[in-house]
């Protein structure tokens, strides 16, 4: 059996890491196509992107999604390389138009649940032509029972259609990075005291206004004592989430770094004072699981998806209540057993999200749609 895999976004990510960065899709398919190679009885698996100059992951490289959709399968490119393979793994938005068994990937339904959470201001005719590209898929794969719940009632897919697979843990955030690296990372980033950190792309759906907000409200000298830390590119402003990142960088009582490293990644989570992830919606919340296995309390919403992947190892809060937000905070700063306690308690969760297993999941999939 031969296995056409999506790969677009993961080789957007690589090809240009500072500018747009290995997003949670990328992720997705770069821990697959890792995993996919230790397990025997693995189809072929022939990777592709859509527009990319290059590919380091191996893909054969077809147009531009956008002449392929319009041009259907007149790209001699495309009509070769689809016509030699026996199952399709769509991984993202670019589903290929061709007449093979299609599995579909979908991680969430914002652009119809929540279209107000996309940048472009086209975003309600974009979702359109999205949903009909996706309702062409024999079988969807997703990652959350909430994303389970969300796709029968956007996509109108039958809940026998969906198999729910949870993103797995990488296992290098299992593993102790010394106390001289950890230095050597903080004096390149200028990071001097405890920290708070949130991780992920700035975007309004991620609740950073009102994270900064609740942070503020630290009783004392607690906000310039505990900064929080922002970690993560601009994805797109809705007017405020700059405004106040540079106030509170003015104030004191936060720290922009805009991109980092998978090391900076890793010295962080191992270092932080506590994972502040408190976004208005998310299809499953990787950086939790990752601060989880990085033995960080996590503080996380009580809507969506996070406290199905959460479960009783960390702090839930309502994401519009700034008050629950700064309690939390505060509790995380005063309260050495809670910290324990949910240390503990997210490393144990963390044994619960395996790549491995997901690999595995995914091709006994692939296994039974051809």
């Amino acid at each position: 059996m031969k296995v056409a895999f999506g790969t677009t976004l993961l080789d957007r990510g690589l090809n240009n890491p500072k500018q747009d960065g290995i997003d949670g899709i990328g992720q997705y398919c770069q821990a697959l196509l890792q995993q996919y190679q230790q397990i025997p009885s693995t189809p072929t698996i022939t990777p592709y992107s859509f527009g990319q100059e290059q590919s380091k992951c191996g893909a054969t490289l077809l147009p531009s999604y956008s002449n392929h959709v319009l041009g259907g399968l007149s790209h001699i490119h495309p009509e070769v390389f689809f016509k030699d393979v026996d199952l399709i793994h769509s991984t993202d938005q670019f589903i290929p138009i061709a007449n093979k068994p299609l599995l579909a990937t979908v991680m969430d339904v914002i652009p119809l649940s929540h279209p107000q959470f996309l940048k472009s201001k086209s975003r309600y005719l974009k979702s359109f032509p999205w949903k009909k590209l996706t309702q062409r898929a024999d079988r969807i794969i997703t990652i959350s029972e909430f994303s389970k719940t969300e796709i029968t009632k956007h996509l109108g897919f039958s809940e026998n259609q969906i198999n729910v697979i949870p993103l797995g843990v990488d296992k290098r955030y299992f593993q102790k990075v010394s106390d001289f690296d950890k230095q050597t990372v903080f004096k390149a980033l200028g990071i001097t005291t405890p920290f708070f950190l949130f991780l992920g792309s700035i975007q309004p759906r991620k609740n950073l206004v009102r994270l900064l907000e609740a942070h503020a409200k630290l009783p004392g000298s607690l906000s310039r004592n505990y900064p929080l830390v922002v970690a993560g590119k601009l994805a797109w402003d809705d007017g405020k989430a700059l405004d106040a990142i540079h106030q509170a960088v003015a104030e004191g009582r936060a720290k922009w770094l805009h991109y980092i490293s998978e090391n900076q990644k890793h010295c962080l989570l191992q270092s932080a004072t506590a994972l502040t992830f408190v976004s208005l919606y998310e299809g499953f919340g990787l950086p939790i699981t990752e601060a989880f296995a990085s033995e960080l309390p996590v503080i996380t919403s009580n809507c969506t998806s996070m406290p199905e992947v959460a479960g009783n190892a960390a702090i839930v809060v309502d994401p519009l209540n700034s008050q629950e937000i700064t309690a939390a905070l505060e509790a995380i700063i005063q309260d050495s057993v809670l910290v324990k306690q949910l240390k503990a308690a997210g490393l144990a969760r963390s044994q619960l999200f395996s790549w491995e297993e997901n690999a595995k999941k995914t091709v006994s999939i692939y296994q039974t749609m051809v």
